[in-house]
């Protein structure tokens, strides 16, 4: 493994990358290919770390397992689950990558979804990559605003008129809602819900969403 130095982003998306090689090793090899890893250099956030922590301690309160415990299982796990691509980044939380900790993050949050694990504050004010959290909501049938029991929400509207039953679902955006966050949605509107929950939009629907909602395609 060499590390290098991007020194130019070019307009259509390459990097020029500065590296010390062995030409003689290379010409050997008859070396074409190279495998690019990109260093996230931000700083750890307090509250990114703090958010990792209050999401463990919620899955201890539930379980009655003691914290740091499940934060070392969950470590392993997380790194097994991404070998590939991890398999050498023992990390801790006091000092890892902002990217690195994000990612457990995520591993965490779909822990809770996938266990029904109570928190004490709203899951969404925990979640970092949104779209992500909205779509895990979408497959459990959980409310993205309250994690309350949800039924599919169409983010842009079927219209008047038409059979729900027989539209094209897949591609449309949707979102999971529990009834009281659905009327809210219309109450207020699109723009001030999404703008009020800090949400992008909904999430398109795939194959995976059409089945488990029973959707025609």
């Amino acid at each position: 493994m060499i590390k290098g130095k991007i020194v130019d982003i070019r307009e259509d998306g390459t990097a020029v990358i500065e590296a010390q090689l062995n030409l003689t090793t290379l010409i050997r090899q008859n070396t074409k290919y190279c495998n690019v890893e990109p260093i996230d250099s931000r700083p750890l956030s307090d509250k990114q770390r703090r958010m990792c922590y209050a999401l463990i301690n919620a899955i201890s309160e539930w379980s009655g397992q003691e914290s740091e415990d499940l934060k070392e299982y969950f470590k392993i796990s997380f790194l097994t689950e991404n070998f590939d691509t991890l398999a050498d980044k023992i990390f801790s939380l006091s000092n890892a990558p902002m990217s690195l900790v994000a990612a457990f993050q995520k591993f965490l949050i779909k822990f809770i979804i996938s266990n029904d694990v109570p928190t004490k504050r709203p899951l969404l004010e925990y979640v970092d990559d949104i779209d992500d959290y909205v779509y895990m909501c979408l497959i459990h049938k959980k409310c993205a605003i309250c994690g309350k029991k949800a039924d599919l929400h169409h983010i842009d509207a079927v219209g008047m008129g038409n059979d729900r039953t027989d539209i094209q679902h897949e591609g449309r955006e949707a979102m999971s809602l529990c009834r009281e966050h659905h009327t809210e949605y219309h109450t207020i509107g699109k723009s001030a819900f999404l703008e009020k929950y800090h949400l992008n939009g909904g999430i398109k629907i795939d194959k995976t969403i059409l089945k488990i909602y029973g959707l025609r395609r």
